[in-house]
């Protein structure tokens, strides 16, 4: 048959075939969308509250989410009617964001102007 050496590096040969062959197929595959949809979280700590500012902080994969679909979601979730919204921070590190949408930007919602 064979002297166990030789069945070692046979074995170790077959093992390298699938373990490459199943990376190679699997690099093959489409990528795989990661974070979801961006969602409200909680506003960072010490914001300045003068004058009853408001605020909307919303956690999102950078990777994969526009601009556009955060603002809007940011302007749903502002608290005044009609209000619109201007950035206000932005944030990647030390957040209260899960790890797959890490990003979290807050929104100052500004009240319209009569």
């Amino acid at each position: 048959m064979g002297s166990p050496i030789v069945m070692h590096f046979r074995l170790l040969f077959a093992l390298i075939l699938v373990v490459g062959s199943t990376l190679m197929l699997a690099s093959c595959t489409p990528g795989i969308k990661v974070g979801g949809q961006p969602f409200v979280t909680k506003d960072p700590k010490y914001l300045p509250r003068a004058q009853d500012q408001k605020y909307v902080s919303i956690c999102y994969n950078a990777d994969n989410t526009d601009e556009g679909t955060i603002k809007q979601l940011a302007q749903k979730s502002c608290q005044l009617p009609g209000a619109n919204v201007r950035v206000f921070s932005h944030d990647l590190v030390l957040n209260e964001c899960p790890v797959v949408s890490k990003a979290r930007v807050t929104f100052l919602c500004i009240a319209p102007t009569p």
